[in-house]
């Protein structure tokens, strides 16, 4: 039996994310593909535009076979941490064979000599990059000065660059990073990403951020550009019914103005100065978006403001030791929850209990009584905040799903 995994967010499913399924199952011969995915709150610090259950059918009728969900901490962390999570539950799982994941260049060794350099980060790489930098480049330029100089004198430097500026690409490089420090025994495959990661207008294979962008403004033709299982069950929603940051806004301002005097540098991802500028700026405070844009700057950007912020919310204060390698962490990633599988996919469930090395959660009660004490933390704080966000969809759209708490797998 070979098993291919993916990670991904879904958010929402579109045909590119069905192309990848279709060239992964076509690389790697496999007879199944396991997605973890993101739950209910995403890596760019904001509310997925609809619940992980809606997204975990979207991906079982287009061609998954089983769902699984990357705990809240991971799902909502810097890349580094995002992928390094969704490598150790893979890993964990002891029965994974493939890591498939999209990049814009498309070549698995070429990725994987820029992740062997930065994964080391030999002296004479880190000579070479402080000097750059000591010469008043920004850090992006001064990594593939470097990197050149030192590694890869035949590349053209536009080539290097532009690896290492798009984002597909660099999750690509941490994947690759994190299974080397596992010295995992999965073997990585990458498919050429299909469309452009920021291109905010609907084609053929239209970004997930095009998606967003035309549902949200109700664009009457977006459900064509969409496989028929998202269109089905995304059209279900009511009109303008998608949450965004903005629905979270008064309970982030509450929960700003109710710690302000202790400050935030405890929080995931945050620190004193960054604490103090929230503190500071906390009185023009309007909803979540515009406080992202009044705090960003040149060293930080929108997204991680959203990060932080959202962290705040969600009451993620940074966990001893998640700043260590993921090799040194790899505990941390304690549980694997099941959010749907294919009826046919049964072998595939058997598979993975009886191989991993950490417990498979399928129904919430009792699943913390066999966890321990990490991994109860960590399904709480993902619990807690698929009950937040059911609630603010709930208070928007009037609409009430089942409790999280009672949710079963779906099943197709």
């Amino acid at each position: 039996m070979k098993i291919a995994a993916i990670i991904a967010e879904y958010n929402p499913f579109h045909k590119g994310h069905a192309y990848h399924i279709e060239k992964t199952r076509e690389l790697t011969g496999a007879d199944y593909v396991v997605t973890v995915m993101s739950g209910d709150f995403v890596q760019r610090g904001a509310p997925a535009i609809v619940n992980k259950y809606k997204r975990t059918e979207m991906a079982l009728s287009c061609g998954a076979d089983a769902v699984l969900e990357l705990p809240l901490p991971y799902a909502v962390s810097s890349a580094e941490y995002f992928a390094g999570g969704g490598v150790t539950l893979l890993h964990k799982l002891n029965c994974i064979d493939y890591l498939s994941f999209g990049s814009e260049c498309g070549e698995i060794d070429q990725l994987d000599k820029l992740a062997d350099v930065l994964l080391s980060e030999p002296l004479t790489y880190r000579e070479a990059l402080a000097g750059k930098l000591k010469g008043g480049l920004s850090f992006p330029v001064a990594r593939c000065k470097a990197l050149k100089e030192t590694f890869f004198p035949g590349d053209a430097e536009d080539t290097i660059n532009e690896i290492l500026s798009n984002p597909n690409n660099i999750l690509a490089l941490e994947y690759l990073k994190a299974l080397k420090q596992l010295n995992s025994t999965i073997t990585p495959v990458t498919v050429k990403r299909c469309g452009s990661y920021h291109d905010t207008h609907l084609t053929a294979y239209s970004s997930a951020t095009a998606i967003r962008k035309a549902l949200f403004e109700q664009a009457d033709d977006v459900f064509t550009y969409l496989p028929e299982a998202s269109s089905r069950l995304l059209s279900k929603e009511t009109t303008s019914c998608y949450l965004d940051s903005d629905d979270f806004s008064l309970l982030l301002y509450y929960k700003l103005l109710s710690e302000k005097e202790a400050g935030f540098a405890d929080y995931l991802d945050c620190n004193r100065e960054i604490s103090d500028k929230i503190s500071k700026n906390l009185s023009k405070y309007k909803d979540f978006s515009s406080f992202c844009d009044l705090l960003k700057s040149k060293n930080l950007t929108y997204t991680r403001i959203s990060r932080f912020l959202l962290h705040i919310l969600l009451n993620l204060k940074t966990p001893a030791g998640f700043s260590k390698p993921v090799h040194e962490r790899s505990l941390l990633v304690p549980y694997v929850r099941v959010l749907g599988f294919r009826k046919e996919s049964a072998p595939l469930l058997n598979l993975m209990k009886k191989q991993s090395q950490i417990p498979l959660v399928s129904n919430l009660p009792g699943a913390f009584d066999v966890l321990d004490e990490e991994g109860f933390k960590q399904l709480q704080q993902t619990t807690d905040a698929s009950l937040l966000y059911e609630a603010v969809f709930t208070s928007k759209c009037g609409i009430s799903n089942p409790n999280e708490v009672l949710r079963s797998p779906i099943i197709l």
